[in-house]
């Protein structure tokens, strides 16, 4: 049976504290940090699908996401939690400090982070400033969901660029987070400002 869309699983994996975490950093309410993660996820997954485009680019990809899986243990005495139905830790216990490394996942993040963070702010309204703090909580959930995902779909290096860019469209069509909460809030709707607390 298929696993859930990496949106869904973000969301489940963040649960309501990080999420809350995630509101604060914006300042917006839980409904505008759900289209935040979203968000996200259609644009990591996006440039993710790019950076695996080229066979080269695709094994650069399929590192990063094994090393995700690697990077798990060192959160673990940072207070990284379990996963119900998972083998791995999400949150940003296991990326944060030293735990990237110089290794293929800290290179792939780095190259990812600003163009994420420049599209989730453009489609939201909302400060890069403000995104790029909410970034440091939601990408190693994300980059965990891909990766959990990739290894539960049995998907290696020529398959990464489909899939991701299935994942993309999965969050943006009508059926998806940000279909729904286009729907909920009205297509357009901008989370700028700081203080509007959706």
């Amino acid at each position: 049976m298929r696993d859930k869309p990496v949106h869904k699983a973000v969301l489940d994996d963040l649960g309501p504290e990080q999420l809350h975490q995630v509101a604060d950093a914006l300042g917006t309410g839980s409904r505008g940090a759900k289209r935040v993660v979203g968000e996200t996820v259609a644009a990591l997954t996006g440039s993710l699908a790019e950076e695996a485009s080229s066979p080269h680019g695709a094994h650069e990809v399929e590192q990063a996401l094994d090393e995700v899986q690697g990077a798990a243990p060192a959160g673990a005495a940072a207070g990284a939690r379990p996963v119900k139905g998972s083998s791995g830790l999400v949150g940003a216990a296991p990326f944060a400090g030293g735990a990237l490394g110089c290794g293929m996942l800290a290179t792939i993040v780095g190259r990812t982070s600003m163009p994420v963070a420049r599209a989730v702010s453009q489609r939201t309204g909302i400060p890069m400033a403000q995104v790029s703090r909410a970034l440091k909580i939601l990408t190693p959930v994300a980059m965990a969901a891909v990766s959990r995902a990739a290894r539960n779909r049995d998907i290696r290096a020529d398959g990464l660029a489909e899939m991701l860019t299935e994942e993309q469209q999965a969050t943006r069509r009508p059926g998806g987070a940000l279909g729904a909460l286009a729907r909920l809030f009205g297509a357009g709707q901008s989370y700028g400002g700081g203080r509007h607390r959706a």
